[in-house]
């Protein structure tokens, strides 16, 4: 059965000096079926990206996450939790860059995501900001998606998946 897929892609771009980022989502069975849709995704040099890491998404933020191909009549209300992917940045003292971490968070609106995502990411650093909030429903959007939907079933006591594979695997 597919299931949500979260990537940590890195490669260049044109004339960066340093290596660059982007997280993808795909819905797929096993990883190596969303990697043509990845690499049309990746924005960089189309020789240089690889997988710094990725994960299945079955759990986040209090919600277990499953994915159907219901048909837009019968979609949750719209005042129901949905699924949102957070980018933070922050500074620290001392360090030239600026730090990201990002997260998933199940909210009824982008400003309450908003909120989760800053009380639970970089919280040690300063000038905490949201660089990106993205309704995850919408970021779907590679070619082994199709219909599929993303599905929220409150549960407490659940935990994010142990994360699938972390290093270099270019692709």
């Amino acid at each position: 059965m597919p299931k949500l897929h979260m990537f940590y892609l890195g490669g260049n771009a044109g004339r960066s000096n340093i290596e660059v980022h982007d997280i993808q989502f795909a819905v797929c069975d096993n990883y190596r079926e969303a990697v043509p849709a990845l690499k049309a995704a990746w924005f960089g040099d189309a020789d240089k990206i690889h997988i710094d890491g990725w994960q299945i998404v079955e759990w986040a933020d209090g919600y277990d996450i499953a994915v159907s191909e219901t048909p837009k009549t019968k979609m949750p209300s719209e005042h129901a939790p949905r699924l949102y992917f957070a980018n933070v940045g922050g500074y620290r003292a001392g360090q030239l860059a600026e730090a990201h971490a990002f997260g998933l968070f199940a909210a009824a609106t982008p400003a309450e995501a908003k909120q989760k995502a800053l009380q639970t990411l970089l919280t040690d650093h300063v000038q905490q900001h949201k660089d990106n909030l993205k309704d995850v429903d919408n970021l779907l959007a590679l070619d082994r998606i199709g219909n599929f939907h993303i599905r929220l079933t409150p549960n407490p006591h659940g935990k994010p998946a142990e994360i699938g594979f972390q290093g270099y695997l270019p692709i």
